[in-house]
């Protein structure tokens, strides 16, 4: 049972049948055969499925929420004598392109301690706003926001992130937040710039629940920004809604000075995705497992 509710975690963190076939390298028919099997030994329903969306039932939540740390302790422990031989005697060069924003909060303030215990490993590391692309052949990973295709690449599933509203604190007690997503027109929002240098003027919000839609006009919005980086800095001024994907935000929520608006609407949905040949470095290979173990959010401090 325990390497179907492993199985039932990757489903749960792919989100999706057919990419937690890719991962997992299991046909998407057997996941979902062993999936039925799990439910049926567990007497529960895990998953509701449907066409469109991937939908955990509450019982299916409450074992994803308490089972999900079981896959990774267990690789930890087994992995434990191994890494402290390595720390020693990797030795190497790794080449790598990550995204700015995610690695941002995520990734770049662990960095050291990946250094402290391999001080043999050299790292190059490059930034960009969304990579979607191999980049380079002399790269030895990438963190995509795609995955990306190719007979010499290996696509590992590591986050999904939704970029839904958010609002200072002080802009809530002047403004008021809005109850319904109608209301949003109402408010000021900051709004997109796209990849032609033009202002979106509708953004697409959509429902976690209901897959309900509603689009909202930002013909005559003051002000739109291409980067979700300094957006924040501009919504940390307390006039605007703007967008963000909670990692970027996760202090500030938890410390009260922003807050969620409308919580159920999102308006993208972001896949991020460790890409690296398929054949790399034993080197190579501890810093995508230091990435995964960051995107997962299981670094100790």
């Amino acid at each position: 049972m325990l390497d179907d509710i492993s199985l039932f975690i990757n489903l749960c963190e792919a989100k999706s049948m057919k990419i937690c076939s890719e991962i997992t390298n299991i046909h998407a028919s057997t996941i979902s055969k062993r999936i039925s099997e799990l439910e049926a030994t567990l007497g529960e329903k895990l998953v509701i499925r449907t066409s469109k969306r991937f939908e955990l039932t509450p019982y299916g939540d409450h074992i994803y929420k308490n089972c999900k740390h079981i896959p990774r302790f267990i690789d930890k422990v087994i992995n434990t004598n191994e890494d402290i031989t390595l720390s020693d005697k990797a030795c190497g060069t790794v080449n790598a392109a990550l995204g700015t924003l995610i690695s941002n909060k995520l990734i770049c303030p662990h960095i050291h301690k990946f250094l402290q215990k391999y001080p043999n490993i050299k790292l190059n590391l490059s930034f960009y706003p969304a990579i979607k692309t191999w980049l380079d052949p002399q790269l030895d990973l990438v963190l995509s926001v795609d995955y990306i295709q190719g007979d010499y690449l290996e696509n590992r599933f590591l986050r999904h992130e939704y970029i839904g509203l958010y609002c200072t604190k002080d802009y809530a007690t002047r403004n008021g937040l809005p109850q319904t997503i109608e209301e949003l027109a109402q408010h000021k929002t900051i709004g997109l710039v796209g990849h032609d240098f033009k202002p979106l003027e509708y953004i697409k919000f959509r429902h976690r629940n209901t897959n309900e839609e509603y689009l909202l006009d930002l013909t005559g919005n003051q002000i739109n920004m291409s980067n979700n980086f300094h957006t924040i800095q501009v919504g940390l001024s307390g006039d605007y809604l703007f967008g963000a994907y909670d990692s970027l935000i996760h202090d500030e929520l938890r410390s009260g000075v922003l807050l969620p608006v409308l919580p159920d609407w999102y308006a993208f949905e972001l896949d991020f995705y460790i890409v690296s040949k398929k054949n790399v470095s034993r080197e190579a290979q501890l810093f995508i497992d230091f990435i995964h173990e960051c995107m997962r959010n299981t670094l100790i401090n």
